[in-house]
Parts: structure tokens; sequence; C-alpha cells
């Protein structure tokens, strides 16, 4: 599992489920089903919160507008990255962005 984690860490902007399999030598679907038995997660879901992770540091750490850390992140449409993010953290990213600035100061 820490191969396949690593895996799509490195490779978050452009893994799929495909690349993957053919990367681990394993069928689409097998891999599927043993991602899920080893992380409860799916996927898509572990690839979201990769990309989520690496969106929060650059929000934590830069000046990058909301569009360009979207689109750095491996998602072109910034209103689907917006409620995505809104989904997983309760508010939007130029909130958290504040949030974590006035915690700072």
């Amino acid at each position: 599992m820490n191969e396949i984690m690593n895996y799509i860490e490195t490779n978050y902007l452009t893994v799929t489920l495909d690349r993957l399999s053919t990367q681990m030598h394993l069928s689409s679907p097998y891999l599927s089903k043993y991602i899920k038995e080893k992380s409860g997660g799916t996927f898509g879901e572990i690839v979201r919160n990769v990309r989520m992770k690496k969106a929060c540091i650059l929000l934590k750490n830069g000046a990058m507008t909301v569009e360009n850390i979207a689109d750095s992140v491996g998602y072109p449409n910034v209103e689907h990255f917006n409620r995505l993010f809104r989904k997983k953290f309760g508010m939007t990213p130029d909130q958290f962005r504040n949030k974590k600035q006035l915690q700072q100061g």
C-alpha cells in the first residue's frame, strides 16, 4: 500500500486507476478493491485528498490566486475545486487562507 500511495502522491496531477494498475502490474478491478480494503477509501477519494492537501499547503504558504492553485493541483475548473474544497473543509479556499493568516498573526 505504501508503494501505491507514494505513486499517487508523486503523480497526483496525472494519475488514473488504469495507469496505476499498469504501474503496479495489477488489474484495475483488483487494485480498486485492494485500495478500498486497505485504506477504507476509493482511488478517487485518495487522489482528491492528496490534491486537497497540496492545495492547503499552497494556500497557507503562498500568494497564488485560488484559480492558479486549483489548476496547479489538477482542477482546471475553479468552481469545481471550490465546491470540493468547501465540502471537505466547510469553507472556501479564501476563507481557509484568511483563517490561517489570522492564526499566524
